[in-house]
């Protein structure tokens, strides 16, 4: 098995068994719920509770503001692993939606002319949430079932960026337009029509609204039908991992449609979303994410 560490940030949304059974390292990052401070590790055992009590607040009009990683953040995360002797592969949140990977590639610079015998190799995933658990997961599979290098591992990865799926949907893009991932207009649109939009992460990692929909569950069948016909990398684990914000009513339709179209070979996780994206996306949201031909439809 090749030996090197395989760090993401809390950006991501990704089963818990990830944690104990590849040992991957988490970067914290903060949140504000009306101005009180909050640190976020996406392998924190008290994750549920914490997600729920972030989509309540919101539905109660809480204000939620998040900020990046710090290069003090990494340095303080990766200097004793690399005096230990240890290679750490990175990958990060989106940098189209996000300047984590560009504290972490600043970091990565510094830190290799201290331990110039160490790798730190820094992967932008282009991805978030469900997306970027994908992608972490795979790298997992590639380190310790293929058997892959850190530099294998990351050309693969990076060769492979744009085949990663994401199809979601939100139920107010004001929220979005909040935290400058879509534009005033695209967000005043979406209100007066009340439609719920389908949305993906383009190659560029930042967001794209590629349609519309009116009602929740037509905006779920949208999500289902266009990630089935997207769905299929030969080489790539037949993962799907969808995740919400705390939507248990709506939940079920969303299971019932995506179980059926994929069938029983697909291995479908199901999360809560983190509330480093759930500040930016609302109370009402739902992605599915997975290995695919292209990510635009």
């Amino acid at each position: 098995m090749a030996s090197y560490l395989i760090y993401t940030d809390a950006a991501v949304d990704l089963p818990d068994e990830a944690y104990r059974r590849f040992g991957i390292r988490v970067i914290p990052m903060d949140y504000m719920v009306n101005g009180e401070s909050f640190t976020y590790y996406a392998d924190q055992p008290d994750r549920e509770e914490v997600c729920r009590a972030l989509y309540a607040a919101q539905r109660q009009g809480a204000e939620v503001r998040t900020s990046q990683i710090s290069p003090f953040r990494f340095r303080e995360a990766w200097k004793e692993e690399l005096k230990a002797g240890h290679d750490i592969l990175f990958i990060g949140f989106s940098s189209g939606l996000s300047t984590t990977c560009a504290n972490a590639h600043t970091t990565a610079m510094e830190l290799s002319e201290k331990y110039p015998e160490r790798k730190i190799r820094v992967v932008d995933s282009l991805a978030a949430t469900s997306g970027q658990g994908v992608y972490v997961w795979t790298a997992a599979l590639n380190r310790d079932e293929k058997g892959m290098s850190l530099e294998e591992n990351a050309a693969w990865l990076e060769t492979h960026a744009r085949n990663l799926c994401h199809f979601f949907t939100v139920g107010d893009l004001d929220y979005l337009h909040r935290g400058g991932r879509v534009s005033a207009a695209v967000a005043l649109i979406g209100g007066i029509l009340e439609i719920k939009p389908l949305m993906i992460i383009d190659n560029e990692g930042k967001l794209q609204v590629v349609g519309k929909a009116t009602g929740k569950h037509m905006a779920l069948r949208s999500i289902v039908k266009h990630f089935r016909a997207q769905m299929g990398l030969e080489g790539a684990p037949n993962l799907v991992y969808v995740t919400h914000s705390a939507n248990d009513e709506d939940l079920p339709f969303l299971k019932e449609k995506l179980e059926a179209a994929m069938g029983p070979d697909t291995h479908i996780e199901y999360m809560l979303q983190s509330p480093i994206i759930g500040a930016h996306t609302g109370p009402w949201f739902f992605s599915v994410c997975g290995w695919g031909k292209t990510r635009i439809p």
